[in-house]
């Protein structure tokens, strides 16, 4: 049987894939998210869109390395909620997709990263 901490770790991976992909194709190509974001008529769509990737791809690396997990899933957990009610309000996979993925990271915000983690967080987070 696996051990919890690599549980945790494989866990911590696939929550880190949709972020990685998703977040490199915002910085390789801003234009198809920038469009959305301009037909929302949300400010600077071409910027939000280069930073929503840049966000995306570190708060991947931090999951995956373990850093701070508190801190990092409870700001994705609110990160995959604001951005399916502002985004993806009227497509009901995305929306629910991103509700699942604040799921586990509210997961990662309470039980910690386990013991394969980077710092000193990587234990259960006390009550």
């Amino acid at each position: 049987m696996m051990s919890d901490n690599v549980l945790k770790l494989i866990a911590r991976v696939l929550l880190a894939i949709l972020f990685v992909v998703s977040g490199l194709g915002k910085l390789a190509d801003p234009s198809g998210v920038a469009g959305l974001l301009g037909s929302l008529h949300l400010p600077a769509p071409t910027f939000l869109s280069y930073l929503a990737g840049l966000c995306e791809v570190a708060g991947a690396v931090a999951v995956v390395a373990g850093f701070r997990p508190r801190a990092v899933g409870l700001l994705l957990a609110a990160w995959c909620v604001a951005t399916a009610l502002v985004v993806h309000l009227q497509m009901p996979m995305d929306l629910m997709k991103n509700l699942g993925l604040a799921g586990g990271f509210l997961l990662l915000a309470t039980t910690g990263a386990g013991s394969l983690a980077a710092g000193r967080e990587g234990q259960p987070v006390a009550n």
